[in-house]
């Protein structure tokens, strides 16, 4: 993009094609922006300061029709105007100095990240083992189930086997004293009959 300004025509860029020049990524670019008052906010959320509006230009972007939110993308893009060169006082000292805040800001976002990580395969590995806790108890209450249901069935057949006994001892209890008198009735019929006869 050019942009002209009286009768001279400056190229609008982007931090990263900025930065090139001073041997800066478009991360450390932004952070050397900041530091000279250019720039305000942080790393994926900057906007321009005052002192940039005669030499940055913004446009807002959107992706989407609707929907979910991750098919609606808001961005900005930021260019910069060639001549900021003019204004920018980048030392070996600056340069040194942003490359070791961005180092380290990256060294905090990997630590975090690398945490997180093992903060969800520590819950992962806990649910795992809570849910194989739960598997085994679960066994374990379907063999005991298991087992009394066939004690019960066990005891069931005892009881009836001593039920059955009973009824039987209790049948023969009370029908024998009228077989016995039957018996004894039939034998003095069969006596009397051989007697008569």
């Amino acid at each position: 993009m050019i942009k002209q300004k009286g009768d001279r025509k400056f190229m609008q860029v982007s931090a990263r094609i900025l930065g090139r020049d001073y041997g800066l990524t478009a991360e450390e670019m932004n952070r050397v922006l900041v530091k000279q008052g250019f720039l305000q906010g942080r790393s994926g959320d900057y906007s321009v300061t005052q002192k940039a509006l005669q030499y940055a230009a913004e446009k807002d972007f959107h992706r989407g029709t609707g929907g979910y939110a991750s098919y609606n993308r808001y961005w900005t893009t930021r260019t910069f105007d060639d001549s900021i060169k003019n204004v920018l006082n980048i030392s070996s000292e600056l340069i040194s100095e942003v490359r070791r805040e961005v180092a380290e800001d990256r060294a905090a976002r990997y630590a975090a990240q690398a945490a997180a990580r093992a903060k969800a395969n520590s819950d992962f590995l806990a649910k795992q083992a809570a849910e194989k806790a739960m598997e085994k108890a679960a066994e374990r209450a379907a063999l005991e189930t298991e087992e009394l249901i066939n004690k019960c069935k066990v005891v069931g057949k005892a009881g009836l086997v001593i039920g059955g006994v009973i009824i039987i001892g209790y049948g023969i209890y009370k029908v024998t004293p009228k077989v016995k008198s039957w018996w004894y009735e039939r034998k003095l019929t069969s006596k009397n009959e051989d007697t008569i006869g």
